[in-house]
């Protein structure tokens, strides 16, 4: 039985590892490259963080360095280990050493008689030009050195009286000949070794400027032959590293920049993130936390949409795809827990999985807007209060409006411009959105209830705290206070076929009106509730269309029977056009999804609903005048749907 997994570690992929991500045609091509290179040579790795640049390094460093009879010597650094020091003197000097150092024990190990003259003086040499490095940052360089050559470092920079005051350009030359040395030596006793590869990681993590002085100091130091340099920088970190002597980059003294970052590296790398087929990494992590079921990760569309969502968001880097895969597996966890103590047996299905992958996608991809979410994920009631209290106007003045037809859309846009980076990507963003609403659709499921369950959940993953203030409702107060002013309005207001308007029942739960006193089903009710930190008035009926036969629970089977499905469509479209009609108030299920059997009767149940974060918003006269409005015109659609041909002659 295979051992539990709940999370992914972020760390780089070991030497022997599959690779899941294809990137093999491109670790053959630099590995055969950097064989056959002339030296001295210096490659850099380009790409963001988590784009698999140290997992490229020990794989290159496998098949060139550490395969049987191989030809280089290997020689690591992390410069982001060395950057803890207390200033950029030292961990300049740190580094430099470092790699020396490392040269100093190859050669040590190899040859520690014949070499011993030459290290010696490599030592000396690197005291005089690194003098100002302080005893414990030495000590910190050579932790990783032999323990006799430890001894000549302090005989040589510690207890020998300075004589001769050396530079870069005497330590450079008595490098070269330390290392021409090692390799004549090599040939001398039959050893295959004829090069060194210097690993340079995370380059990318410390302060540009400190970088930039670690390549310049590299390449006066380490340009010689028989050495070859593997970094991993961005030319993004050159241009911030080289802004105090150029300044901004502009158009003008770009080719200052380009020359500087072209003067050291010889082959730039780009990691070729865009090209990383994701699908199979992604079922292979999802399947090994035990998020996704066998017949999930075969399921095409299933795994098709999973990749959909993380390519919109966070592209295919491999640690931000295991960021989400690690958030993901641990509300799932938490969804059974919950349901644990509830005394649920219930798993998530297959298309809750997928919407709550595409919040979390969300989450990590585009985090502020995850937080309109986390105030109200409600997005199909997003208003024009929803945009002011978010600093934004509204306007249909510019070219994406034909496309913005609903008004969470224009608000997701509004918000969007304020940023450079969310403006790039809003298509990518609201494109996650309808891809969600498409699958709740299919599922017959509300989406808002959903992504609201979601964000509560989600809320201990975010690196943001949102406030929401618990607020509370007086139902019976809150109809009386909407009822006092609705009644007088819809009573001006009413026209046939409808022959009154009047409160029917009581008001505890939910405020009624009825519309004929002779006909059932002809009538509308409105409740109010409270989710996240918003006030809902929710309005709407249902309606009883014919009588289903029996045995028979398939709403759609009913219409085909009656040949009634394009009246159906013809109503749902009705419905759509009421929706479009009135921008604040929104549907709550689809109309699609409103068919539905109920002892034996062919129901159709339609609701709206309207928030606000201010209560007293629900008793503004602008509210009311449209509030009246919105509810004729859907009895008269009710009244309509109600009177259709549902059942032909046969």
């Amino acid at each position: 039985m295979s051992q539990k997994v709940t999370g992914i570690v972020d760390i780089p992929l070991k030497k022997e590892e599959e690779d899941k991500l294809q990137m093999k045609s491109f670790e053959m091509a630099l590995s055969e490259f950097i064989q056959f290179s002339s030296t001295p040579i210096t490659i850099a790795l380009q790409g963001e963080w988590g784009s698999g640049k140290t997992s490229l390094m020990n794989r290159l460093d496998e098949q060139i360095c550490k395969a049987n009879n191989s030809e280089f010597y290997s020689v690591w650094l992390n410069t982001w280990h060395h950057a803890l020091m207390k200033n950029n003197e030292d961990i300049l000097s740190g580094i430099i050493n470092a790699l020396i150092n490392q040269v100093i024990e190859i050669s040590e190990k190899e040859h520690p008689e014949k070499l011993k003259h030459l290290i010696n003086k490599v030592y000396t040499i690197g005291k005089s030009v690194f003098k100002g490095l302080s005893k414990a940052a030495v000590k910190t360089t050579v932790s990783q050195v032999s323990e006799d050559a430890a001894e000549v470092i302090n005989s040589a920079i510690f207890q020998e009286k300075d004589t001769v005051n050396y530079n870069l350009n005497d330590l450079k030359n008595t490098l070269s000949e330390l290392v021409t040395e090692n390799i004549k030596k090599n040939i001398e006793k039959g050893i295959s070794k004829k090069a060194f590869v210097f690993f340079i990681d995370d380059l990318d993590r410390i302060d540009p400027t400190l970088a930039v002085g670690i390549l310049e100091l590299m390449k006066n130091i380490f340009d010689i032959d028989k050495c070859i340099f593997i970094l991993a920088i961005d030319y993004d970190v050159v241009v911030k590293g080289l802004k105090t002597k150029f300044g901004d980059l502009t158009e003008k003294n770009e080719r200052e920049f380009r020359s500087f970052f072209d003067k050291i590296i010889q082959l730039p790398f780009q990691m070729p993130v865009s090209s990383y087929i994701i699908d199979d990494y992604i079922k292979e992590i999802l399947l090994s936390v035990n998020i996704i079921t066998e017949a999930e990760s075969e399921n095409t569309e299933f795994i098709k949409t999973m990749v959909m969502f993380t390519g919109l968001s966070i592209g295919t880097n491999p640690r931000s795809i295991k960021r989400l895969v690690n958030t993901l597996s641990f509300i799932n966890l938490l969804i059974k827990s919950k349901n644990k103590l509830s005394n649920k047996q219930t798993e998530l299905q297959s298309y809750e999985k997928q919407l709550i992958f595409g919040l979390i996608c969300l989450q990590t991809g585009f985090p502020s807007i995850y937080n309109l979410l986390a105030e109200n994920a409600d997005i199909e009631n997003w208003s024009d209060e929803f945009a002011q209290k978010n600093n934004v106007e509204i306007t249909t003045d510019n070219s994406k409006a034909p496309i913005l037809n609903k008004r969470w859309q224009q608000i997701l846009f509004a918000i969007c411009e304020k940023s450079p980076y969310l403006s790039r990507h809003f298509f990518n963003i609201i494109n996650i959105f309808k891809q969600m609403q498409i699958i709740a659709d299919e599922n017959h499921k509300n989406l808002h209830e959903i992504l609201t369950e979601t964000v509560d959940l989600l809320s201990v993953t975010s690196t943001k705290s949102v406030s929401k203030p618990m607020v509370e409702i007086n139902t019976i107060r809150v109809l009386y206070g909407l009822n006092q002013k609705l009644l007088p309005a819809l009573q001006l207001k009413i026209k046939k076929p409808l022959k009154l308007v009047e409160r029917k029942g009581r008001m505890i739960a939910k405020l009624s009106y009825k519309f004929d006193e002779q006909k059932s089903n002809n009538s509308i009710s409105i409740s109010v509730f409270t989710m996240q930190n918003s006030y809902y008035l929710k309005l709407g009926s249902s309606i009883e269309l014919f009588n289903s036969p029996k045995n028979c629970d398939n709403s759609f089977t009913n219409l085909e029977r009656w040949g009634t499905t394009e009246l159906f469509s013809n109503t749902i479209s009705d419905f759509e056009s009421l929706n479009n009609k009135y921008i604040d108030i929104n549907f709550v299920n689809k109309p699609k999804n409103g068919l539905f059997v109920k002892n034996r009767k062919q129901m159709f149940e339609q609701y709206f609903q309207v928030s606000t974060q201010n209560i007293e918003y629900f008793y503004t006269s602008k509210f009311i005048e449209d509030l009246s409005s919105f509810i004729i015109d859907y009895m008269l659609l009710s009244y309509k749907t109600l009177n259709a041909n549902w059942i032909v002659e046969e």
